[in-house]
């Protein structure tokens, strides 16, 4: 797995880069999972997963916490530090992946997918100064035997007063109408305090109910939007696309905000009305009888 680059002015018109991470380091000999982006201080700093085959059969692995740098944005460093964060917590299984990394004040913070050693999904918490040296501050938020064995691809933002923790469990088994997917994503709303670690939050919801909406990530723009945009497919479904070379699509671009009743809205960005081309009125007539 490698990490592709685009780049754009509008969230509409991208253009293309050179592969931004590929695998065979000794940090991440069997791929450059997913992770985040920063910009420290001028240098663009990219947070990712270091995948390591033990027996690819067998899908035996461990992963880890790398960290690429770059100062034209384009070509990227792996740091002589790496692996930054080298295994999970001790009351971890092996999955340990897709981090997600934001400023607070004077220090950095770092959210991982995670499982215990009992299959349940959690999301667990590091914090940093410096972006190389990270210390465990603990579990964010966990499910139970119902919320699925692992959290992929957490997201954790302030949005309208609120923090939102957004996750794609893997495991979470269909009810009635909710779950049909192979894997969810959805999302936590709650009050968090930084001093203590404490997140109280709600129910977990799912995000979107369509097919292949997966994995998704924000960012916040120049005007402070929060702005969303996931992944059209997710592991281990039908991909025929694959004989084409491709691994399924990245939605349009959507500005999330927070409804009644702490509830997610998502809206497409109001860039994409760059799209239109030809405007069509149509005349109505009243019909008296």
């Amino acid at each position: 797995m490698h990490w592709g680059h685009v780049k754009s002015k509008n969230l509409v018109h991208w253009e293309h880069l050179p592969i931004a991470l590929a695998p065979g380091d000794t940090c991440d000999t069997g791929g450059c999972f997913s992770g985040s982006a920063v910009d420290n201080n001028g240098e663009l700093t990219l947070i990712y997963t270091g995948h390591h085959y033990i027996d690819k059969e067998k899908d035996l692995f461990y992963q880890n916490q790398n960290i690429a740098v770059s100062v034209d944005g384009v070509t990227f460093q792996k740091v002589v530090e790496n692996p930054v964060i080298s295994k999970p917590p001790t009351d971890s299984n092996h999955h340990f992946r897709d981090p997600k990394v934001w400023k607070n004040k004077d220090n950095w913070y770092m959210v991982v997918g995670n499982s215990t050693k009992e299959n349940v999904g959690r999301v667990i918490l590091y914090r940093s100064s410096d972006l190389r040296e990270w210390s465990y501050v603990g579990v964010l938020a966990q499910g139970d035997e119902k919320l699925g064995f692992m959290w992929e691809c957490p997201d954790f933002f302030e949005l309208d007063g609120k923090f939102v923790l957004m996750i794609s469990p893997q495991g979470i088994k269909a009810e009635g109408d909710l779950y049909n997917n192979i894997f969810q994503t959805g999302y936590l709303v709650g009050e968090y305090d930084y001093e203590t670690n404490n997140f109280t939050h709600g129910s977990f919801t799912e995000l979107d109910y369509g097919h292949d909406f997966y994995a998704v990530q924000t960012l916040k723009n120049e005007k402070g939007r929060r702005i969303a945009i996931g992944w059209m497919d997710m592991w281990e479904s039908d991909m025929p696309t694959k004989a084409d070379e491709w691994c399924g699509a990245l939605t349009l671009p959507c500005e999330v905000t927070l409804g009644e009743n702490d509830k997610i809205l998502m809206n497409p960005v109001e860039e994409l009305n760059l799209l239109r081309e030809i405007e069509h009125n149509i005349l109505t007539h009243k019909v008296i009888i």
